[in-house]
Formats: structure tokens, C-alpha cells, sequence
């Protein structure tokens, strides 16, 4: 199977792109901007079922 990539651009906050960084523990922004974005496609809650614990 080939994997499709895409690019995405974004407008960000300079100070949230600082903040994301610190929170992910990486050093650049495109790194720390790819591993939010994973992490949020496998976190459990991610499909808009806040509040549930699961």
C-alpha cells in the first residue's frame, strides 16, 4: 500500500508554537506540530466524546 503525503501550511502563534515545543520535548516546531497532530489522531477521546472516561 502507498502511503499519500500531504502538505499542510498553518498560521500559528509564535508563542504557542514555543509552548507546543516545550510540551512535546522537541526542538524544532515542524516536529513538535507532527507529534501533536499524532497523538491527537490516537488519543481515545480525540472522536468528540469529551467528558467519557475511557
Amino acid at each position: 500500500m502507498m502511503t499519500k503525503i500531504v502538505h499542510v501550511q498553518s498560521v500559528l502563534p509564535y508563542e504557542d508554537t514555543i509552548a507546543l515545543k516545550a510540551k512535546t520535548g522537541e526542538s524544532s516546531i515542524k516536529e513538535a506540530i507532527s507529534k501533536a497532530i499524532y497523538h491527537f489522531l490516537e488519543c481515545q477521546n480525540s472522536d468528540g466524546d469529551k467528558g467519557k472516561n475511557t
